[in-house]
């Protein structure tokens, strides 16, 4: 069910909350691999020199995309797993293509079904590379 979703900048105070979804959403989407848990060092770590994007809803934080600029590539989006389908992805992904236009690439690991059918529901096309 959509819910209402503000996507904004990041702020050094959302750290432990991204942190916390990257660990928790990570999981859940490559639960064929070891995934770390991830703390403040370590979310920025991933994230270093990307422009992060934070979507909120009911007063929390609900997902993060960050984005390479140079590149104008998605490297992370992510959703808290309680939020799944309500909305956060979408508004996440809808505000990343406002700000870095349509030149804006991904990669998608072949087995997470999950993402590329969320990403094919939303106009993106695989290639074949």
């Amino acid at each position: 069910m959509p819910i209402d979703v503000v996507v904004r900048d990041f702020r050094p105070s959302d750290r432990p909350a991204c942190a916390r979804i990257l660990t928790e959403a990570g999981r859940r989407a490559f639960h064929w691999a070891e995934w770390p848990r991830f703390d403040g060092a370590g979310f920025d770590g991933v994230t270093k020199e990307e422009e992060i994007l934070v979507a909120e809803t009911r007063g929390r934080i609900a997902g993060f995309a960050a984005i390479y600029r140079p590149e104008n590539f998605l490297h992370h989006l992510y959703v808290d797993p309680d939020l799944t389908g309500s909305g956060v992805g979408i508004a996440l992904l809808r505000e990343a293509m406002h700000r870095f236009g349509p030149a804006l690439s991904l990669k998608c690991q072949v087995r997470n079904q999950a993402a590329r059918a969320f990403y094919r529901k939303c106009g993106w096309l695989e290639d074949k590379e």
